[in-house]
């Protein structure tokens, strides 16, 4: 059983990030293109479309982790930035749970070490290989070094991944109180349900649309 509290969130400005005309292709195929939308502060935008309708592709440009063929993204003042990557890419083997901590955040061993007993990473497991850990584990470390990192902006890609019930409970319900921004593509129901976007996307077209409970039957097909 695992206990999360998300700290509170610096402010940022009113708009916290912007896309602007995106557009991506892979060769000669156009993943998506001319998207256009923003956040603002404590808003929770969903990312829905189904496998291939450019998703992960989308949070990867927002987190300059991608480059787009054309369009901007333009991040807001005094935004922090914390990505969530599917496939935990910044997860190093080699390295132990608390190095990845400390490459998140400048505080004291004793805190980080704190945070990671939130999700169940607690006593030597600090100094384990990560490559060692399960898909799980990786997933609660990966959720674990964007607590510390002091954000109020969250690119979030399916961050319930791996995770038991009783885990993607805990997850749901901590995000579902944070007042910061939030980014999110999930096919995960019930966490979508916890956090209640304001609206979503739909990829590939581009489309703006206000969540509606009914939009949760499709979730899952994301």
């Amino acid at each position: 059983m695992i206990a999360v509290r998300l700290p509170t969130p610096p402010e940022s400005d009113r708009q916290v990030i912007e896309a602007k005309d995106l557009t991506k292709s892979f060769g000669a195929v156009t993943v998506f293109s001319d998207v256009s939308f923003d956040a603002g502060r404590g808003e929770r935008l969903m990312i829905m479309g189904l496998n291939g309708a450019g998703k992960t592709t989308l949070l990867k440009l927002l987190a300059d982790q991608a480059v787009s063929d054309s369009g901007r993204v333009r991040i807001g003042g005094r935004t922090s930035m914390g990505y969530y990557a599917q496939e935990h890419e910044g997860i190093e083997d080699g390295k132990s749970l608390l190095d990845h901590m400390r490459l998140s955040a400048s505080i004291g061993d004793q805190e980080l070490r704190g945070v990671m007993g939130m999700f169940g990473l607690s006593g030597d497991k600090a100094f384990q290989d990560a490559a060692t850990l399960s898909g799980g584990e990786k997933t609660k470390l990966a959720l674990a070094q964007l607590v510390v990192g002091g954000h109020n902006l969250l690119l979030l890609d399916e961050p319930t991944n791996n995770l038991d019930p009783m885990s993607r409970t805990a997850v749901g319900e901590a995000f579902s109180q944070w007042p910061g921004t939030i980014i999110l593509v999930s096919h995960d129901p019930e966490f979508v349900r916890a956090l209640q976007p304001d609206r979503v996307l739909m990829m590939p077209e581009g489309q703006l649309d206000h969540f509606d409970e009914s939009m949760l039957e499709l979730v899952e097909l994301a």
